[in-house]
């Protein structure tokens, strides 16, 4: 039986840079890297994948989150279905089969957003994201750029997609998956493009990834298992399938028993 892992990667303020390093070390050794994939991880799907995506945020952040959602789910392969949230935002606990993302003040740990991925290999088969407002309640942060291009960018990491780069300092490439200290592009620091919405690249990386397809398939990643939530905004599962959710959460108990974790911060 593969183990399960947990791993993180944390959008971070500068001072946090060169803690990408850990990055190599930590890498499953059995780990078959995929084009653009953090570590080779990556949602397993014999089609197109539709993941839940639980809102468990305050309303400051709706607008932000639905947009990405709707943005990465303009991807061939992908469909975010947002839907309410089935966890607590001071907790941020995972849920089989989804992603769960959550937002509150988590004190002064250094990052803006947090996404964790628990793998059996390189298959993830849930996710949590947390948007700190310990930060976004500064001025610095709190306009609608950096909350954009942080929720735009831990959806993506979310998917298994690593990150353009780490460099704060050089010039914009467009996208929401390349740190930099002004992501509206209005500053005059790091050029002129934003760095808010996920870019042309973006999709061509994540189509290298899910290209090849798996041979199994989380049954409630599996598109019109939930309905489509882009019709249905929020939209709450029937009693029927939050049991089939349920025997997933059963089923991964064993595994999750004799879990190691890892964290990697970037």
């Amino acid at each position: 039986m593969s183990r399960t892992l947990k791993v993180a990667v944390r959008r971070g303020m500068p001072l946090l840079a060169l803690a990408t390093a850990a990055m190599a070390a930590l890498s499953p050794a059995h780990a078959t890297l995929l084009p653009q994939s953090w570590n080779g991880y990556h949602w397993a799907h014999t089609g197109n994948l539709a993941i839940l995506v639980g809102h468990n945020t305050s309303s400051t952040w709706s607008s932000y989150l639905s947009s990405a959602e709707a943005k990465w789910s303009s991807d061939k392969y992908i469909d975010y279905i947002g839907m309410f949230g089935m966890t607590s935002a001071k907790s941020c606990s995972p849920i089989f089969g989804t992603i769960q993302v959550c937002s509150g003040n988590y004190g002064k740990t250094g990052w803006l957003g947090y996404t964790q991925v628990w793998t059996g290999g390189t298959q993830i088969n849930q996710a949590t994201i947390k948007l700190n407002d310990y930060y976004f309640s500064q001025a610095k942060y709190n306009n609608a750029y950096f909350r954009q291009q942080v929720i735009c960018q831990e959806l993506g990491n979310a998917l298994g997609l690593d990150d353009l780069d780490h460099i704060y300092t050089n010039t914009n490439a467009g996208t929401c998956m390349d740190y930099t200290n002004d992501p509206s592009g209005k500053k005059g620091t790091n050029g002129t493009r934003a760095n808010t919405t996920a870019s042309l690249t973006d999709f061509q990386r994540l189509d290298a990834i899910y290209a090849k397809k798996d041979s199994t398939q989380l049954a409630f990643t599996k598109p019109g298992v939930f309905g489509n939530a882009l019709a249905v905004p929020d939209a709450v599962p029937e009693p029927a399938s939050w049991m089939t959710m349920l025997i997933g959460f059963l089923g991964l108990g064993a595994s999750l028993r004799r879990s190691r974790k890892a964290a990697v911060a970037a």
